[in-house]
């Protein structure tokens, strides 16, 4: 699996200059005062699906802390990343990336979803491209009860999906998590099962409108 750096979340030419702000980042005061005339955009969205465990060349799978063993793995649900900051996927695409779906399933519901994006142009100083969306409600069953014959007919099991919507980005970065709420098997394996499962990714780019 191809090594991809995390998309960053600041922009970089702020390093030499913090708390300054770029002529593009200032367009919208500067647009608002001359009046310049804007045009609408029209664009084709096409959707890119992507299936775990991410053995993709525009892939990067980071697992998080695998040692010792606190859950993080690749497993039938899919891939169950570390808690943020350790565990994340990384993609690109050759396209500007104007939205990202992702479908999956809490240990411990509800869970959640962080997205950091990388824009084409940096002109979001105050903000930058981060999302999160909570509440995000569908479990796997942990394995215990599985053995023990509850399955995926039980009332809480079951998926989510969470659905991010950005300004065109070359490079987005997946967290994920879920409660950090503690039972027996908790205590005997001394670690958590705060984790949420990614299954599916799919990811909308943006072509010229009539493209295919």
């Amino acid at each position: 699996m191809p090594k991809i750096e995390r998309a960053q979340i600041k922009n970089p030419w702020r390093r030499d200059h913090p708390g300054r702000m770029t002529e593009l980042e200032q367009e919208v005061e500067r647009m608002a005062e001359s009046g310049e005339a804007q045009t609408r955009t029209a664009y084709t969205p096409v959707v890119y699906e992507y299936w775990a465990p991410f053995n993709y060349p525009n892939f990067c799978v980071e697992l998080g802390r695998t040692d010792p063993y606190i859950g993080a793995e690749f497993n039938t649900d899919g891939v169950e990343l570390d808690v943020p900051p350790y565990g994340a996927i990384t993609l690109v695409e050759d396209e500007p990336i104007v939205g990202v779906t992702v479908i999956g399933s809490a240990c411990v519901p509800p869970g959640f979803l962080l997205l950091f994006a990388e824009p084409l142009e940096w002109k979001y100083p105050r903000s930058g491209v981060k999302m999160r969306i909570d509440g995000l409600w569908g479990e796997h069953m942990r394995i215990e009860p599985w053995r023990k014959g509850i399955d995926d007919a039980y009332r809480d099991a079951g998926m989510s999906c969470a659905v991010f919507e950005t300004p065109e980005s070359k490079k987005v970065t997946i967290m994920s998590g879920s409660q950090m709420t503690m039972d027996e098997q908790d205590f005997i394996n001394f670690r958590h099962d705060a984790h949420y499962c990614i299954r599916i990714v799919r990811v909308t780019v943006k072509k010229p409108a009539g493209a295919s």
